[in-house]
């Protein structure tokens, strides 16, 4: 049912024009750049399979579900965009707009059904990422590392021995090739939806030198940067 959800987002249609300039259309949870990220965009809207997924689950009537977003653009426009397409598949979607510190909140306590957000590596690594959207050691609510698979109530089991064993992988080219396989094994199965890789855009004056943004966002080192 998770992958009728990916059959229903119009992805090219919020490329061309919701995150143009600011984003470009990446389904797979490693950014491109870090080592093993995979550029594979296998999903497109085709609200037949859509459909067709929703039948072998028993939904071919449809159903409502709610979808708690930010009152920030892009992601106001992104939900309402979503909301649009899979209302052709039958699915009443509902948005329940708020600021970040509430829908966050809200999304930390395992209380959506669908939250839509942004994720960043918190360092330039690929167990950044890896670690937090396919790693679940304890999925009760008691569980103390809460991943967003653990966010997700998620619980591959599989891809959390698979992680750990990436982190202390010491061939760079192996280490890759297991980055890699989670890749897929989330975009076949996993609770995300993901769409876009963000762009960092800075507006600057011509009498700023050497400025330049970094691969993340705490890389845009300012000791080079001069003012004539």
């Amino acid at each position: 049912m998770v992958e009728a959800f990916k059959y229903l987002v119009d992805y090219d249609a919020i490329g061309e024009t919701l995150i143009k300039g600011i984003g470009t259309i990446h389904q797979t949870f490693l950014p491109a750049g870090q080592l093993g990220a995979s550029n594979d965009t296998p999903y497109s809207l085709n609200v037949e399979k859509a459909k067709e997924l929703l039948a072998k689950a028993g939904l071919a009537d449809g159903f409502s579900v709610t979808m708690d977003v930010r009152n920030t653009q892009p992601v106001t426009g992104i939900a309402e965009n979503v909301q649009q397409t899979l209302a052709q598949a039958g699915i009443k979607l509902e948005i329940i707009p708020g600021d970040g510190k509430q829908t966050l909140t809200k999304y930390r306590a395992r209380q959506h059904d669908i939250y839509i957000g942004q994720w960043g590596s918190d360092y330039f690594d690929p167990n950044s990422n890896a670690e937090t959207f396919t790693y679940n050691a304890d999925n009760s609510d008691e569980g103390t590392n809460k991943t967003l698979a653990w966010r997700n109530a998620w619980d591959p089991q599989d891809l959390t021995e698979k992680t750990q064993a990436a982190l202390l992988e010491k061939d760079s080219d192996k280490r890759a090739a297991i980055y890699e396989e989670l890749q897929e094994e989330v975009l076949e199965r996993g609770p995300f939806v993901i769409i876009f890789q963000q762009t960092e855009v800075a507006g600057y004056s011509d009498k700023l030198k050497n400025y330049k943004l970094g691969p993340s966002f705490d890389t845009n080192f300012l000791h080079s940067v001069t003012k004539e």
